[in-house]
């Protein structure tokens, strides 16, 4: 499975993750080095060529120009957490997609459910679950239905009792990518109202609050759960 990003420059390439940490030093130690090159958007484009090890770049963030002397595979909006020192990397510019051999990918869906004042629901995860004990999380589950929308009805109802006919889609968002150590998970994000606020909790949850979005900051959650309730929040660009 190839992980999303912004495709820049195009070409394929191969190589092993150099994280950029000095804006005046790009080029790694490494004998016989591929490089693909991860730094921050803010120092693209270059003001010197490219180190004559670099196979491509990806970029953490969006950058405002682009680099049009450079002739290597380059991605933009690839977080740093995504990617690790030393480890073998896949670039796809043409697809705006990369690959890590031997990181398992997980497809999730999420799903906060909003009341008509806007409050949503966190429910904190019992130490039964398999990950992220105790932390704080939207209605989630892995994808194993056939597609997101069905796994996120699934999971509503599973997780809180409500059921298809009581929630309605009030958005969907892109995907959001997170990495826990050997994998990563990939996140749908949507957000439905509901009528019905009273729950029924199952295993997965200790208990449940209904907050204002901004809690979700104040707590210790899942990862990366505010860049997923971003994707659909009210006033979030709408899923392409």
């Amino acid at each position: 499975m190839s992980l999303p990003a912004l495709g820049l420059n195009p070409g394929r390439a191969a190589g092993t993750v150099h994280l950029v940490t000095d804006p005046l030093a790009w080029g790694s130690d490494r004998s016989g080095a591929r490089d693909v090159l991860s730094l921050p958007a803010l120092w693209w484009p270059p003001t010197e060529p490219l180190p004559r090890s670099t196979e491509a770049v990806v970029l953490q963030g969006i950058p405002e120009g682009r680099a049009e002397d450079v002739r290597v595979p380059t991605l933009a909006g690839v977080d740093a957490d995504l990617v690790r020192e030393g480890e073998a990397i896949e670039v796809d510019g043409d697809a705006g997609t990369f690959v890590l051999p031997g990181v398992e990918e997980v497809g999730v869906v999420t799903v906060f459910l909003e009341r008509s004042d806007g409050a949503i629901l966190l429910l904190e995860r019992s130490d039964r679950v398999g990950s992220f004990q105790g932390r704080w999380a939207g209605v989630s589950g892995y994808l194993e239905e056939p597609t997101a929308i069905d796994q996120a009805f699934r999971e509503v109802e599973e997780e809180t009792g409500l059921a298809r006919d009581e929630v309605r889609v009030a958005a969907s968002g892109a995907p959001v990518l997170a990495r826990d150590e050997a994998r990563v998970f990939v996140v749908h994000p949507f957000r439905f109202r509901v009528a019905r606020t009273t729950v029924r909790l199952d295993w997965e949850h200790t208990r449940c609050e209904w907050v204002p979005p901004g809690e979700i900051r104040r707590r210790p959650t899942v990862p990366k759960l505010d860049r997923v309730w971003e994707a659909v929040a009210p006033g979030a660009v709408p899923k392409a």
